[in-house]
């Protein structure tokens, strides 16, 4: 009898992500380089196509590091327009000047390298619009917080037509892919709703971290006090304003915590002011005092804090899945969110966390204090957490499905029928 040989085959990827490692740090950014990474060291070949770098640098950006994906870095094609029509609707003319930018860099590598076998972008300011009006390979859009929804929680006066054309323009790329990847089961259903995919077949993938080999010990509390850390742009979105009201109640009753807010301020407080000028204005001496703001930090010292922390806190108001979540699981840290949007299905209630009802301060600063006050109790949600992630969210669990999704696609049996792209 003749045995069959089961040969590896490579595949030649390309993600695209506007914002990566490390001159982005959203969770666009981290999983996209997780995912890259991940691929690349399974043995694939990966192009990841990505914005600028803070010197403006556009050449190849390559790791020397063994199984590193290519790392090209281009700034976008600026349209020829007058003045007067470029300043209206700026934000579609800069959708449109990235996503044609995009496709024009994957047009110049497929010429010099070779065809891709599957392009991959998020949904995030459709920067696969223009590649999926000529995809030359199957288009797969991963679906984040839409624009639309993102929306819904922005101050202040907005350009409602601009940006119903920039939510439309999401969408097309959206209705027109291969196929779509979702990390949670509740952002395939919104995607689904709100783009008018019609029988949609959405694929949920979940986010993963590295975690390490064995659990990490939960530290000792040292001179009486108890960290809280929050990661995360210090936006609406993010729920940091309602932390930063719950955490003077905490020092009230519990005096030992001390608060660490780790993150861009990107100056979405009342009257365009930072978040720590906001919080002095309510603030008590002693609240001030136990809150230290931090605003970006480099990954090493991320991951210090995360070690460091004896509660990890993230009050999202609005959140597809929650990767900040998962990181501090992988280090055994009991975690504090709002009930919303994908978090149930990262944040076990009253297993590895807390989950606070949408919106509530009181019980958002009454989680912190109980939390703070039960060392047993942060150590029990902390192990749960790692073995959390250990079982069902780790890089190569979300490395592994997504190539197998992508050999499905490449022989067709995953892509939607022609009738459902418009």
């Amino acid at each position: 009898m003749q045995l069959q040989v089961c040969t590896f085959k490579p595949l030649r990827i390309c993600l695209v992500s506007k914002e990566y490692p490390p001159e982005g740090s959203g969770g666009i950014a981290n999983y996209v380089h997780l995912l890259a990474h991940g691929l690349a060291e399974e043995g694939h070949d990966v192009t990841v196509i990505a914005g600028p770098a803070d010197n403006g640098s556009m050449t190849p950006s390559n790791c020397t590091a063994p199984h590193a994906p290519e790392l090209y870095r281009v700034e976008d094609r600026r349209l020829a327009l007058p003045p007067p029509i470029r300043r209206k609707a700026r934000g579609i003319w800069r959708q449109l000047e990235r996503s044609w930018t995009v496709d024009r860099k994957i047009a110049h590598l497929e010429h010099e390298q070779g065809p891709f076998d599957v392009v991959e972008m998020p949904n995030w300011g459709a920067e696969g619009l223009c590649y999926s009006f000529r995809q030359r390979a199957p288009l797969v859009i991963r679906l984040s917080t839409p624009l639309a929804q993102v929306s819904l929680l922005k101050e202040g006066p907005s350009d409602r037509m601009g940006l119903r054309l920039a939510c439309f323009f999401e969408a097309l790329p959206a209705r027109r892919a291969a196929h779509i990847i979702a990390n949670s089961r509740f952002i395939a259903q919104y995607c689904t709703e709100l783009y008018k995919i019609p029988n949609a077949e959405m694929e949920v993938i979940p986010h993963g971290v590295p975690i390490p080999i064995s659990p990490p010990v939960a530290k000792n509390v040292r001179e009486g006090t108890v960290t809280v850390l929050y990661v995360g742009r210090l936006e609406k979105r993010k729920g940091i304003d309602r932390l930063l009201h719950a955490i003077p109640r905490v020092i009230r009753e519990a005096p030992c915590c001390r608060f660490v807010i780790v993150g861009d301020d990107i100056g979405e407080a009342p009257q365009g002011k930072s978040y720590r000028d906001y919080f002095e204005r309510f603030a008590s001496p002693a609240a001030q005092a136990a809150t230290t703001f931090l605003g970006h930090v480099e990954e090493s010292e991320l991951s210090l804090l995360y070690a460091d922390c004896d509660v990890f806190v993230a009050p999202s108001i609005s959140e597809s899945f929650g990767l900040i979540y998962l990181e501090a699981m992988a280090r055994a840290k009991p975690v504090i969110a709002f009930r919303t949007g994908g978090v149930p299905e990262v944040v076990a209630h009253k297993k590895n966390g807390i989950l606070v009802e949408l919106d509530n301060v009181s019980e958002l600063a009454n989680a912190i204090i109980q939390l703070s006050a039960d060392q047993e109790l942060r150590r029990k949600f902390g192990r749960c957490g790692f073995e959390r992630v250990q079982a069902t969210f780790t890089a190569k669990r979300m490395v592994k499905e997504t190539v197998a999704c992508y050999r499905r696609i490449i022989s067709g049996n995953g892509n939607r029928s022609s009738h459902d792209l418009v």
